[in-house]
């Protein structure tokens, strides 16, 4: 089972990326800090969740695929998407250089995602 938190898409940094990487950011009573999320391309989190709910997740945040060498996702703003999974709750961020020398970071969306099979 899998359902959005009603969060709007919240911009975390604008600017240099040895800034960002310095940055802790708290989010839903967590401290996240870049190094915690960099290296989860969101294309790592099928192997964590069910196709269903990977796919709802793709579909309701407009993520879009790229299939270059590494498949890999971006948001609306051409960032890649990177997730961070704590819990039960899987937190979306769209990071990278989006002018020359001017990273942005983003939260996408936060999930709440649980195995177990809803009642039917």
């Amino acid at each position: 089972m899998i359902k959005k938190f009603e969060i709007s898409k919240q911009k975390l940094f604008d600017g240099d990326e040895e800034k960002c990487l310095e940055e802790i950011f708290e989010l839903e009573h967590q401290k996240i800090k870049l190094t915690d999320f960099y290296n989860n391309p969101l294309r790592d989190l099928k192997k964590e969740i069910d196709e269903e709910s990977f796919n709802a997740i793709i579909q309701e945040s407009k993520f879009s695929l790229i299939n270059s060498f590494i498949e890999k996702y971006t948001s609306e703003d051409g960032l890649e998407v990177n997730y961070l999974k704590n819990y039960n709750l899987i937190y979306l961020f769209s990071y990278g250089e989006y002018q020359a020398g001017r990273y942005l970071l983003f939260l996408e969306n936060i999930w709440y995602y649980s195995t177990k099979k809803k009642n039917g």
